[in-house]
C-alpha cells in the first residue's frame, strides 16, 4: 500500500463538480445530488483538470487517468479520500 498526502488543502470537490458539469460529463441537477466520493472520481477522466489556466505549473503532465490505468495494469487499486484541512500545521 502506498499512501500519498498533499499540503492539506485537499481536493476542491465543488470545483470538480462544476468542471464536470461545464464539460458536459453530468447534468447540473444530478451533480448537485452526487456524494463527494462520486464527484472525486471525475479526476480520473482523461484530460480532466480544474486548472483555470494551463501553464508550466498547472493543468499539464501525467493525468490521473494514466496513473489509474498503470496501477490497474499491475492488478492494483486506487482510492482517493480528500479532507480539507487549511491551517493545519504540517510535519
Amino acid at each position: 500500500m502506498i499512501e500519498v498526502e498533499d499540503d492539506g488543502a485537499g481536493l476542491d470537490v465543488e470545483k470538480i463538480r462544476a468542471k464536470a458539469v461545464e464539460r458536459g460529463l453530468i447534468r447540473p441537477e444530478v451533480a448537485r445530488l452526487m456524494p463527494e466520493s462520486e464527484v472525486i472520481k471525475f479526476i480520473f477522466v482523461p484530460g480532466f483538470s480544474t486548472a483555470d489556466q494551463i501553464d508550466d505549473h498547472a493543468g499539464r503532465g501525467v493525468g490521473m487517468d494514466v496513473v489509474k490505468r498503470v496501477i490497474e495494469s499491475m492488478n492494483g487499486h486506487i482510492d482517493v479520500e480528500s479532507i480539507r484541512a487549511w491551517g493545519r500545521s504540517l510535519p
